[in-house]
């Protein structure tokens, strides 16, 4: 079931030409684009080519200037469906300090259902309930500005899932993030996915992507290619015409199967792959 859907959506931004005089600048441009319920979709491409103001085009930050989104039936464009649609889709940005509103945990987890009405007896299940999932029940009464900046991610991701959404978008939320961090924030994000989630990851880290279900590639506002994982590593020309590159993994596999070695071109775990080619050089 299509819980998401762009149709020919464009959104600009006001710049200013050279000579002073008022112009735009293409946020995103003529982008068609659906998303099935349940999906996990990550969106990649460099800095500038779009993905974030599309993320803020999923829950109505950013309406569309032409075109149409629509989130779980309804469209963004229709003021009283903006409500329902942020209740729908929750959001994770990229500084997890710039998404702390209380002191401690368990009410900056609360801040959102707070707002929406929720009562207070349900608002007190729904964040035990968010925090067990991100695995933080442990920091209920500690303070946010104390914990790591992925166990910070984690806690912005409890206070999304405590206004119970359809949709998460993680909008370049590992950015930030340390290895550890990182590792920490997409096993939760696999974990919600697997139970029904419906998830999108914005990030520049192609090695996140290797376990969506789908890769939407951008350039200069447009989606130039929407394939699986392995569809788009295979792609060579098109990663050099967006400037990404495959997981090293990935990479290395494809060139040591091109050099002759007996290994998966698509291999993706490390460990395989080096084991593989320590098998090839007894040979």
């Amino acid at each position: 079931m299509e819980i998401i859907r762009l149709d020919n959506v464009s959104y600009y931004y006001k710049a200013y030409n050279d000579d002073g005089t008022v112009g735009s600048a293409v946020g995103v441009e003529g982008v068609t684009l659906s998303v099935e319920e349940g999906d996990f979709v990550a969106l990649v491409g460099h800095n500038g080519c779009g993905k974030s103001t599309l993320a803020k085009l999923l829950n109505g930050l950013l309406l569309p200037q032409s075109g149409v989104v629509t989130v779980n039936g309804l469209k963004t464009s229709e003021k009283e469906n903006i409500f329902e649609i942020r209740k729908n889709v929750g959001m994770v940005f990229q500084n997890p300090d710039n998404q702390m509103v209380a002191s401690i945990v368990e009410e900056d987890v609360a801040f959102g259902p707070e707002n929406l009405g929720v009562p207070q007896k349900e608002i007190a299940e729904r964040v035990y309930d968010a925090l067990e999932q991100v695995g933080m029940s442990d920091y209920a009464k500690s303070s946010p500005h104390r914990l790591s900046g992925g166990q910070k991610q984690r806690i912005a991701i409890a206070g999304a899932l405590a206004i119970r959404p359809k949709v998460l978008v993680l909008d370049e939320s590992t950015a930030m993030l340390d290895p550890l961090g990182r590792k920490e924030v997409l096993e939760v994000a696999h974990k919600l996915n697997a139970q029904g989630m419906t998830v999108v990851l914005i990030t520049h880290f192609m090695e996140e992507v290797l376990d969506c279900d789908s890769v939407v590639v951008m350039n200069g506002g447009h989606v130039v290619s929407v394939g699986t994982p392995n569809e788009i590593f295979d792609n060579r020309s098109l990663l050099d015409e967006v400037g990404l590159r495959a997981p090293r993994t990935v990479e290395l596999a494809q060139k040591l199967s091109e050099a002759g070695f007996d290994v998966n071109a698509r291999e993706r775990d490390a460990r395989k792959l080096g084991g593989d080619v320590c098998l090839n050089l007894k040979k």
